[in-house]
């Protein structure tokens, strides 16, 4: 629908992705495994916006709960799509923007609460990242010259 490399990009990325649903899709044993991990990640999010909102004086309600657990959700959903880097904007606004409206809590706070619990899992991401690198005996620096490697070696070689 464009030339846009861009576009095709963000194309490329969603294609991957469905690709990679309909993969898990038809192995039974790996659909069951990434749905409960995706579970137990899932409810460990929500529980640690929940730590978060405490951390901020909002009493934790049953409907707070729930809208924590949508926000959260929303707040991932926006960032598969790549608009900005690490999704940075789009989680603190799907989450802001669902905590403000669907409860009593202002908007700055929601919005502080939602960058709060943005920084938390991404700081928990990048510790987890190096542990499982020394735990796996991986070197980053190894990794991004064979990922270059591979992306010069899917490139055709201009024809003369």
């Amino acid at each position: 629908m464009s030339n846009d490399s861009y576009a095709e990009y963000v194309s490329g990325v969603l294609e991957q992705f469905v690709g990679d649903v309909q993969a898990v899709v038809v192995d039974r044993g790996a659909f069951a495994r990434v749905g409960v991990g995706s579970l137990a990640i899932w409810v460990v999010d929500v529980l640690t916006a929940v730590v978060v909102f405490q951390a901020f004086g909002v009493a934790v309600t049953p409907a707070l709960l729930a809208t924590a657990f949508f926000a959260v959700s929303v707040g991932n959903l926006a960032k598969i799509l790549p608009l900005s880097p690490g999704g940075i904007g789009l989680y603190e606004g799907a989450f802001t923007l669902i905590v403000f409206g669907l409860t009593t809590v202002a908007a700055p706070v929601a919005f502080a609460i939602a960058i709060v619990d943005h920084v938390v899992k991404n700081a928990v991401t990048i510790l987890g990242g190096v542990v499982s690198m020394a735990w796996l005996n991986v070197s980053l620096t190894e990794a991004v010259e064979e990922s270059r490697g591979a992306e010069r070696s899917e490139v055709p070689e201009p024809s003369e």
